[in-house]
Order: structure tokens, then C-alpha cells, then sequence
């Protein structure tokens, strides 16, 4: 078999591959002409593969782009239509002061929900088109659940949800304190959204090896079987709270390819009417993390 068959093979075997049957008849005149130019075969195969690879992330784009307008559309619909028909009730002036009181505090959670909304969308679109890089640093995870508990108390208190935490004072992370805020506040906030009034919220953690184990645990109404196939994936819409709110949606997609980008894992069991819990590795903070070593690179120290 001489270097031209060969060649015509592999030309013919690329075209196949990609579907360009006019480019397939180009090099088939080429091989006829027995033109000496070799390299020239070589880099017009090579920009047909370029040309493919772009194809496709153009169709990948596309498809993100169509699904983002379909997330936006749905989730930040829904509050707004709840806000416009409270200031509706509000124009009436037909309303006793403990309704309007009512209203009042709709109005404040249904803006919480759609701020909280517009928060995911940017930082998930800042992600994934100027790919951001973690900036990871020591830090107590004690001190980051706190303060994210606060920014839910009042919609916790509102329905009556208990939350206990059981995570160390001694429990240092090694990770992007932005990046992990982020988790902690899209878990922390949809288990409040899916709790009954009474239940309770659980959110302890603990050392495994190199790495450090949250889980967010709650009794509230669980997620079914079919929503737990995709639910961190883009493909997932969001869903309703016990009070209307707006619930799981892109939160949960930032919230894997957060902990993915920290080096961990997320995962999530759950029950319908028996509750939920959501569990995230991250590193584990050790001296010597601050000089780029991996976790496997140095020795247990406490």
C-alpha cells in the first residue's frame, strides 16, 4: 500500500467522520492530480477538525443561551408577577393595617427571592464566560455558616423553622470564601423554602481525611424521585416553595461547579414528606496548603 492510499484513506476517514462531502471531493481531485503537497493535505484535514470543534461549541452555546432565557423566564417571572399583584392590593387603599402589614412582608421576601435570583444568574454567567478561577485561602467554616444563617433568620423565624448547627469552632476550609458563601446560601435558603412550618433545619460537619464534610438537613417536604435525576443540572427548573416560594433551580448548578472548582464533591438523598439533605466536600485547611500543595502532598496534622 503506497503513502498515497494511506493517505486517502485518512483523508477519506476524517471527511466521514465530520460529514464534509464537498471538502471529501476536493482532496479526492487532490489524490488524482498526485499533487507532492503533503503538508497541505495534513493542515486542510487539520482545519476541517477546527472547524467541526467550533461548530459544536457554537450548538453548545446556542443550547446554554436558549436554556438561560428559559430559566430566566421562569424564575424571575413569578416574583414579579406576585409583586405586581401586591402593589395592586396596596393601590386599593381598601386594606386593614394588619393586612397591609401582610403585604409588607411579602413584598420583602418576594424582593429577597428575586435579588437572591438575579445573584445566582450573575455569578453563574460570570462563571462560565470569564472562567473564573478560585482564589482559595484559609478559612472557618463555623464563622461562614454563622453569618449565612443571619441573612435567612427572619424567613426561618416567619415559618416557624428551628435551625441547629453542629459544626467545630476548630474547622478550618481551604477554599474561595465567596465561592462557599454562595453554597451555604442557596442550601441554606431552599431548605428553609421547602420546610412546613415547625420543622427543623440541621447543619453540622465534620473531618473525612483531607477533606471536610457540610450537610444541610432538613424535615421539610423532600424532593420526588424525577426532580432528583437533574437536580444540579442546568436542565432543572425551579420549583415552589411550602409558601409559594421560588425554589431549587440555577442555585444548585452554581453549587456543583462551585464545589467542583474548590476540588470537592455535592450530592443529595431525600424523601417526599420525610425532608432533605445536602452534602458538600471541601478541603480541609493544613499549614502548608498556602504553598499550593494538594491535600495528598503533605502529612495529617491537626
Amino acid at each position: 500500500m503506497n503513502y498515497m492510499t494511506v493517505l486517502l484513506m485518512s483523508v477519506v476517514g476524517t471527511v466521514k467522520s465530520y460529514g464534509y462531502t464537498t471538502i471529501a471531493l476536493l482532496f479526492l481531485s487532490m489524490v488524482r492530480s498526485k499533487l507532492p503537497n503533503l503538508k497541505g493535505y495534513m493542515l486542510l484535514a487539520d482545519q476541517m477538525r477546527q472547524m467541526e470543534e467550533a461548530n459544536q461549541e457554537l450548538t453548545r452555546l446556542n443550547a446554554l443561551k436558549d436554556r438561560m432565557l428559559s430559566i430566566i423566564s421562569h424564575d424571575a417571572r413569578a416574583p414579579l408577577d406576585s409583586l405586581k399583584s401586591l402593589l395592586r392590593l396596596l393601590m386599593n387603599n381598601s386594606l386593614t393595617q394588619e393586612e397591609l402589614q401582610s403585604i409588607i412582608s411579602n413584598l420583602d421576601n418576594q424582593v429577597g427571592h428575586l435579588s437572591h435570583f438575579l445573584e445566582n444568574l450573575l455569578r453563574w454567567t460570570k462563571n462560565h464566560f470569564e472562567q473564573i478561577k478560585p482564589r482559595p485561602g484559609k478559612l472557618s467554616l463555623l464563622d461562614l455558616v454563622k453569618e449565612n444563617i443571619e441573612l435567612f433568620l427572619l424567613n426561618a423565624k416567619g415559618k416557624q423553622i428551628d435551625i441547629r448547627l453542629d459544626v467545630s469552632e476548630k474547622i478550618r476550609i481551604y477554599a474561595d470564601e465567596e465561592m462557599i458563601k454562595l453554597v451555604l446560601r442557596n442550601l441554606i435558603s431552599n431548605a428553609i423554602k421547602f420546610c412546613h412550618a415547625n420543622d427543623s433545619i440541621f447543619i453540622y460537619a465534620g473531618y473525612e481525611k483531607d477533606m471536610v464534610r457540610v450537610s444541610v438537613k432538613d424535615t421539610g417536604q423532600g424532593i420526588s424521585e424525577a426532580s432528583m435525576s437533574n437536580l444540579f443540572e442546568l436542565s432543572h427548573l425551579s420549583t415552589k416553595g411550602t409558601k409559594d416560594e421560588i425554589g431549587i433551580g440555577l442555585g444548585l448548578t452554581l453549587c456543583r461547579e462551585f464545589v467542583e472548582k474548590a476540588g470537592g464533591k455535592i450530592s443529595a438523598t431525600s424523601e417526599l414528606g420525610k425532608g432533605s439533605c445536602f452534602e458538600f466536600t471541601v478541603p480541609r485547611f493544613r499549614e502548608v496548603a498556602s504553598l499550593g500543595l494538594m491535600p495528598s502532598d503533605y502529612s495529617v496534622r491537626s
